[in-house]
């Protein structure tokens, strides 16, 4: 599979907003440095649409410029991104790649995650909203569902957690790989099963304790029927991939739903939604 790799030259603190915008265009690879970011995407998912939109991008960003597009083939790239992955500690547990040799201290709870190149290795914001506020829900015996698992992290953290099965889905097959990779260096190859697609892929009487979804905010506008639909009453959902300029539209868009709002969290610009299923 061919693969455009784009680099710009853009300070730490104006990655993510670029990387979110990004995201909306495919692109599902990035490494990060203090005044570069690199990222890639499948070639045939990009086009001169894409091209012209990151240049108006590019100029509402502070100090942001493009260098270069390159071809590469799959292996050039992969090797590289994996080797940028560090252990880090959020909330209960640390989050490292196997090839780390990294030890979790007393209490803490081990991930294991090799990323391949999926989303969710814990260096995103919003992946560490969502684990900092996994380690302060009490999981035990719960079914959790997970929307567009990624790498597969959140349904295996709501395992170790105590959660009795998770069910993740992502329309993505590297994805959709990458999360039962994960979920055999785990050991919770038996508890969480990952299903290729979308929300069709989710009968419509499942229900779950808890639902996750650390998507981007134009999907979760178009799951949040659904994702409410599969919640218990008196269960939990909580949503991320949010910027905090998001808040008013998805406050909006809850006004019609049965639930409620118990906590809204925030890291850089950020945030997190933690819902409660209201009796309909």
């Amino acid at each position: 599979m061919k693969y455009l790799k784009l680099t710009f030259e853009i300070p730490d603190e104006s990655q993510e907003l670029l990387i979110a915008e990004l995201m909306d265009m495919d692109f599902y690879g990035f490494e990060q440095f203090d005044d570069k970011l690199i990222a890639y995407v499948e070639s045939s998912r990009f086009n001169d649409s894409n091209r012209e939109l990151i240049e108006k991008l590019l100029l509402v960003l502070p100090e942001a410029a493009f260098i270069e597009e390159t071809d590469v083939e799959e292996e050039n790239w992969n090797e590289s991104w994996e080797q940028t992955i560090q252990p880090q500690r959020i909330g209960r547990f640390l989050v490292k790649p196997t090839w780390s040799d990294e030890k979790p201290g007393e209490g803490e709870i081990l991930l294991e995650i090799d990323p391949k190149m999926a989303f969710g290795t814990g260096y995103h914001a919003t992946t560490r909203l969502m684990l900092r506020q996994f380690s302060e829900i009490d999981f035990n015996q719960k079914k959790v569902l997970d929307a567009g698992t990624g790498t597969g992290i959140l349904a295996i953290a709501a395992i170790k957690l105590g959660a009795k099965q998770a069910v993740g889905f992502d329309i993505d097959t590297w994805s959709h790989q990458n999360a039962y990779e994960n979920a055999l260096i785990n050991g919770v190859e038996y508890s969480f099963e990952i299903r290729f697609g979308g929300f069709e892929q989710i009968q419509s009487y499942e229900q779950f304790d808890l639902v996750a979804a650390n998507i981007n905010r134009n999907v979760i506008l178009e799951y949040i029927p659904d994702l409410v639909h599969h919640t218990d009453p008196g269960g939990i959902i909580c949503l991320s991939g949010l910027l905090d300029s998001d808040e008013p539209v998805l406050r909006e868009a809850l006004q019609e739903e049965p639930v409620h709002i118990l906590d809204i969290r925030q890291e850089e610009e950020w945030i997190l939604f933690q819902l409660e299923k209201t009796l309909e």
